[in-house]
């Protein structure tokens, strides 16, 4: 016999085999219950009828060999035949009673005795005319008697009635036995009934058990599953119609994950783009523009590298970004590197030889949009697709793609690139024209500065000078690049807003009056507002707008401290103080080094912040003692140590 399989049991609380027996045992208990029942029935019936016919012939046999003792009133000889009739039959009792109620013989139990005979026959009909059957209970007894009586007729009168008492126990324990055997039977029958049932249920569910392995290995993605029902009935129908079914559940299933796949693809790609076109939109991140760029070329399809090529004026060529991604090896990385650094501009529409073998170029169209490819002997398994950025007649740069060499692009693909294309052009045109426009608007900032230069005598290369050192204070506290050129170009327009003061009060020979210095007070908040059309010179103008604040909080205009002060604005403080005190004015001479270096360490903690004195004397005494110190010095006597500078 072979093993069913094991059937799942998270989902099926009751198998139908075991429902299958279950209603098999039951209906096979009560037909043999109900047979027990009938049989034992039947044959108690019958074991009691045979008894009570042997009675009936007891009593018969008595009253027949009786007749002749009664009509002569032979005592002796009725007892002997009562009693030898109780022993050969085992009676309860016996008796003969004379029509005048007279007992000629008793023999049986002494404890039922007078009771037996307070019984009396009379105003009882005999059945079938000749006998009497009736069952009592004596108080004395246990069991039931069955009083059979009998009347000895002679001459057509009835001289006396024998009475015979059979004891039921004997017939109950009959019955018993009979109920005893009829339940063994019973019971083996059912055993065999079972076994039967067993079988025949394996065999019937098999198919089922099999079939339902089959759904439940299918429900957990085997598709590969094979549905095998060998039988000729409705499981193998069901299990055919199934498989049926399971094969277009495959193949809605792969569809189903194609779709989802593509689907996730053109999310990825559309979310891409929209991530490239917020950075193009924004010209906060155009550092990682390029970048950007390439990262959702890559994310359009399956390429290993992207890089980006802009066509400069005079049809320069420059290579302004490139990604590889990661490969399982630093030597593939680097040609993969190479192919996209040396490939060659397909603008110029012809063949070169490089390390890396020979390139021929095809033009392609996909939904009227023109794209290159350029494939290379040394790899022919790998191909750069080049998408033109610009218009036909002018070309401001290519996306190239370092790829697999299968086919076309697909729609989809090529869809997210079309518009990616589009999106980088206009970025590019975009940036390019906001670079002209920022430089143009510095330049007029720088030319309004030269103005400042050409009112203020005491100012020329002031600002330059400004710049320089911050530059180099900067750069030995290790400031970022980024923020080095913002601070470089607030230098070069700090006094911007003196623009807005007399001149008469710029060029004064003698000491400023209380109202001419407020005037002076208020050409940095001058300045701040001048560069404030500007909006990518927001970091500037703050610090234009700070650099005569102090640490302890008492400059102007807003007496900010040095917790609320940047670095960039607490280099410029020390810078343009330096610059103040090293230049001759129209009231004073430049001081000389001692002076200086002294100043600004008296001053630190109140006008200056400490590391950034630190820093700078650093810088100067270095510069001092490698240059001639004649040139260094200048004289400056009763200098005051809490004197503010002003430039």
């Amino acid at each position: 016999m072979r093993f069913l399989p094991k059937w799942p049991r998270a989902d099926i609380s009751l198998h139908l085999r075991t429902k299958f027996l279950i209603g098999i045992i039951v209906l096979e208990c009560l037909i043999m219950t109900g047979t027990i029942l009938v049989v034992e029935r039947q044959m108690r019936a019958s074991i009691l009828d045979e008894f009570v016919k042997l009675g009936i012939a007891i009593s018969k046999n008595l009253s027949a060999v009786n007749a002749n003792f009664v009509t002569t009133y032979n005592y002796v000889g009725i007892e002997q035949n009562v009693a030898k009739a109780v022993k050969d039959n085992n009676l309860a009792y016996a008796l003969i009673e004379f029509f005048d109620g007279d007992i000629a013989a008793y023999i049986g139990k002494d404890d039922i005795k007078r009771e037996v005979i307070k019984n009396k026959t009379e105003g009882h009909a005999f059945r079938d005319k000749d006998i009497l059957v009736r069952y009592l209970k004596f108080n004395n007894s246990e069991s039931q008697i069955c009083d059979l009586a009998s009347p000895i007729i002679v001459r057509d009168k009835q001289w006396a009635t024998v009475r015979v008492g059979l004891s039921l126990e004997n017939i109950q324990s009959t019955i018993g036995s009979t109920r005893k055997a009829l339940g063994i039977l019973g019971l083996v029958a059912l055993a065999l009934g079972c076994l039967i049932s067993v079988l025949f249920a394996s065999r019937i569910t098999r198919p089922v058990a099999s079939l339902v392995n089959d759904v439940e290995a299918i429900s957990k993605g085997d598709y590969g599953q094979e549905i095998s029902i060998n039988t000729h009935d409705e499981i193998a129908y069901l299990a055919q119609r199934f498989g049926t079914m399971k094969e277009s559940l495959k193949e809605n299933i792969q569809l189903l994950k194609d779709s989802n796949r593509e689907l996730s693809n053109t999310n990825h790609r559309l979310q891409g783009l929209f991530k490239a076109s917020q950075a193009m939109n924004s010209f906060k991140n155009q550092d990682r523009l390029y970048d950007l760029i390439l990262d959702t070329a890559l994310m359009a399809n399956e390429a290993y590298g992207a890089s980006l090529v802009l066509v400069e004026p005079e049809s320069a060529v420059r290579v302004v970004a490139s990604i590889v991604k990661k490969t399982k090896n630093n030597t593939q990385k680097d040609v993969y590197q190479k192919l996209l650094q040396e490939q060659p501009f397909l603008y110029q529409a012809y063949s070169i030889d490089s390390s890396l073998g020979s390139f021929a170029f095809k033009l392609e169209y996909l939904e009227n949009t023109p794209f290159f490819r350029t494939c290379m002997a040394t790899y022919p398994d790998l191909e750069i697709l080049s998408l033109p950025l610009g218009s036909s007649e002018n070309i401001t740069g290519y996306i190239n793609l370092l790829r697999d060499k299968k086919g076309r692009l697909n729609t989809s693909e090529m869809q997210t690139l079309i518009v990616l294309a589009s999106q980088t052009t206009t970025s590019i045109e975009n940036n390019s024209l906001f670079v002209q426009l920022k430089r143009a608007y510095f330049s007029s900032i720088k030319s309004l500065a030269k103005t400042l230069e050409l009112k203020d005598e005491y100012t020329h290369g002031h600002a330059e000078r400004v710049a320089e050192i911050c530059k180099k204070i900067g750069e030995k506290l290790d400031m970022a690049k980024d923020a080095l050129k913002v601070m470089y170009n607030a230098a070069l327009l700090h006094d911007i807003g003196k623009i807005g003061v007399l001149e008469s009060i710029l060029n004064k020979k003698s000491r400023l009056n209380s109202e001419e210095y407020q005037m002076i007070k208020k050409h940095p908040r001058f300045g701040e507002e001048i560069l404030r059309p500007i909006f990518n010179l927001e970091k500037e103008r703050n610090i234009v707008r700070h650099h005569h604040e102090r640490e302890d909080g008492r400059g102007y205009p807003d007496r900010l401290d040095g917790i609320q002060l940047s670095l960039p604005e607490k280099i410029i403080i020390v810078a343009d103080a330096f610059d103040a005190m090293n230049s001759k004015r129209s009231y004073r001479d430049a001081f000389d080094q001692e002076t200086i270096t002294a100043e600004l360490k008296a001053n630190k903690g109140k006008q200056f912040d400490h590391q950034v004195v630190d820093a700078f004397l650093e810088i100067y005494l270095a510069e001092v003692n490698s240059s001639d110190a004649d040139q260094c010095v200048i004289s400056f006597p009763n200098f005051s140590a809490n004197k503010v500078f002003i430039n």
